[in-house]
């Protein structure tokens, strides 16, 4: 992860409230425009991210182990996801952070 952290935020893997939404909403946070991103869904398969990071999508009902973790770029920002429930968006390597 870059050491430009623009966005830290929480999510419950328990919670209804799917880790995807929560990623779009701190993007939101970082953009110039919200409603100028693209979909989640067109840099990652939402369903599977979801379902990585929720309580209970297999047959034991665990929650995902603190120590997961997945990283991946959205435009200008690097995403890095982890089964503790954190969430930061940063500026991707050798890109600087979008002013404003």
């Amino acid at each position: 992860m870059s050491d430009s952290v623009l966005v830290r935020a929480r999510f419950d893997p328990s919670s209804d409230r799917s880790v995807s939404v929560t990623i779009a909403e701190a993007l939101a946070l970082v953009a110039e425009s919200a409603l100028d991103l693209p979909p989640l869904a067109h840099t990652i398969d939402t369903d599977s991210l979801d379902a990585l990071f929720t309580t209970g999508t297999d047959t034991t009902g665990t929650t995902p182990p603190s120590e997961l973790r997945l990283t991946f770029p959205y435009l200008q920002w690097q995403v890095t996801v982890t089964g503790a429930g954190e969430i930061v968006i940063g500026a991707r390597s050798g890109r600087e952070a979008p002013s404003g």
